[in-house]
């Protein structure tokens, strides 16, 4: 009886050590599942964050003659003016960044604040219609505004 008390007792501890390492395996396998989720979902935001802020700067001065592609220092800029200051958007060293300044002052682009680490950003402007993309991580996302003015 003894024998046969210690061998259930093994039984029993074989059948707890399996569970446990069932549950590990499980858990472990759950976490990299939310990983790449959270990873993904990172991505995405990094990519769909600047355009939400562009859209909103655009809809913004959605006015006649508001908005323009202007070019300083070799650098293409969206310009938004208004009736005393201009807001000048563009890339440079790895970022979106903006400036803001009364109307009669030309910007240097090393003034501006940096908004968003990106790979890349175009803005073309035909028309009515006002076509931004970016590009992080190998990943782009395309934004089309109409603007109504």
């Amino acid at each position: 009886m003894n024998r046969q008390f210690h061998v259930q007792t093994l039984l029993n501890l074989f059948l707890f050590l399996i569970f446990v390492i069932g549950s590990f395996f499980i858990v472990s396998s759950e976490i990299q599942g939310y990983q790449n989720i959270h990873d993904s979902i990172t991505q995405e935001d990094e990519l769909m964050t600047p355009l939400a802020y562009m859209n909103t700067k655009l809809k913004a001065y959605d006015q006649r003659d508001m908005i323009t592609l202007v070019e300083l220092e070799n650098v293409s800029c969206i310009k938004l003016s208004d009736e005393s200051s201009s807001t000048y958007i563009y890339y440079r060293d790895g970022y979106i960044q903006e400036i803001s300044v009364a109307d009669d002052y030309i910007p240097l682009l090393d003034e501006g604040e940096k908004l968003f680490e990106v790979d890349s950003l175009k803005i073309t402007l035909q028309q009515q219609l006002c076509h931004v993309y970016i590009e992080k991580h190998q990943q782009s996302r395309e934004l089309s505004v109409y603007l109504h003015s």
